[in-house]
């Protein structure tokens, strides 16, 4: 699991503050439709959560959209905010765990980022869409399945272009970090499956 150290705080702030400016920058130039359809706010958080672990990115989840409400009323409160910030939240969250334990899986471990990012998606989905129903349940008076089930599918269909620029930029900004050295100072090398030979055990040999 992730400390919560400098490099970590820092980057996970960074993200946080990088998920708003693109939020912002997407509502004023291309309007509601298309910034669901991207999802701008979405990837600095999945980011932050597989480099710096499932807290700092469930803290950078949760606060990205109340900055953004804060400096622009956007999204709206509380059917807009509420459901949002804990989506985000779950992304963040289970990004940085299940890739945690998904990299010491040996017969996963090289899709663990992969992995993780499509089951947190389909996670923070989904609590966004119970939370989305509960509040139009309580604010409109319509029937919670409905909503529930509206709310669920509309939260894949309004996004689809942001899920698959997400799992295919994401597996290559982190394998990009990888190659340049910088990956390594994020992921705890005692997370990684170890061969028998690391661990001390020699393999036997054949005679």
């Amino acid at each position: 699991m992730k400390k919560f150290n400098t490099l970590n705080v820092v980057t996970t702030a960074m993200l946080t503050a990088l998920a708003v400016i693109l939020a912002r920058t997407f509502h004023h130039l291309a309007g509601g439709a298309l910034g669901s359809l991207f999802s701008p706010m979405h990837f600095p958080i999945l980011v932050a959560g597989l480099l710096c672990g499932p807290y700092l990115g469930l803290i950078g989840g949760l606060f990205a959209p109340i900055l953004s409400f804060a400096m622009s009323g956007m999204p709206a409160f509380p059917n807009g905010l509420v459901p949002i910030a804990f989506e985000l939240a779950a992304y963040g969250f289970f990004a940085g765990l299940l890739r945690s334990v998904f990299i010491k899986n040996n017969k996963v471990n090289k899709f663990a980022s992969v992995i993780a990012l499509a089951i947190s998606m389909v996670i923070g989905r989904l609590i966004n869409a119970l939370v989305g129903a509960v509040l139009m349940t309580a604010t409109a008076g319509t029937p919670f399945f409905v909503n529930l089930w509206t709310k669920f599918i509309g939260n894949f269909t309004s996004t689809w272009l942001a899920i698959i620029l997400q799992l295919v930029l994401i597996p290559a900004l982190l394998f990009a970090l990888k190659k340049g050295g910088i990956l390594v100072k994020y992921i705890d090398d005692n997370s990684q499956p170890q061969s028998d030979e690391v661990k001390g055990e020699q393999p036997v040999q054949q005679h």
